[in-house]
């Protein structure tokens, strides 16, 4: 149940609490539009390690890289998300939209 008037969000239009939006966005869009270049380097990354893996090469460090950036989602989605059950609903969508998107052209 709402307090407030409703407002469309800029991006998505979704109608949503208007002490939601910031800048005009609400907060999925602003989650997803602050991951999107920690996205592409999970995607690119996670190809590279299929490369070297498919190679006979190490791909130990390259799974590090992996989780480094995996943690660098998390730390900006707690910037964003003040509720801590919120955050981590969102980092669970986000790292699996990342892993989805690994396979696409483009990364998207």
């Amino acid at each position: 149940m709402t307090t407030g008037l409703l407002a469309p969000c800029r991006r998505c239009g979704r109608q949503v609490d208007s002490s939601e939006l910031r800048g005009g966005l609400c907060l999925d869009c602003r989650v997803e539009a602050a991951l999107t270049d920690l996205r592409t380097e999970h995607a690119r990354l996670w190809r590279k390690r299929e490369r070297y893996r498919g190679a006979g090469g190490n791909v130990a460090s390259i799974g590090a890289q992996i989780a480094r950036v995996e943690d660098r989602m998390g730390e900006r989605i707690r910037e964003l998300v003040p509720n801590q059950g919120e955050a981590l609903e969102h980092l669970r969508s986000e790292l699996e939209r990342a892993r989805d998107s690994r396979y696409t052209i483009g990364g998207r």
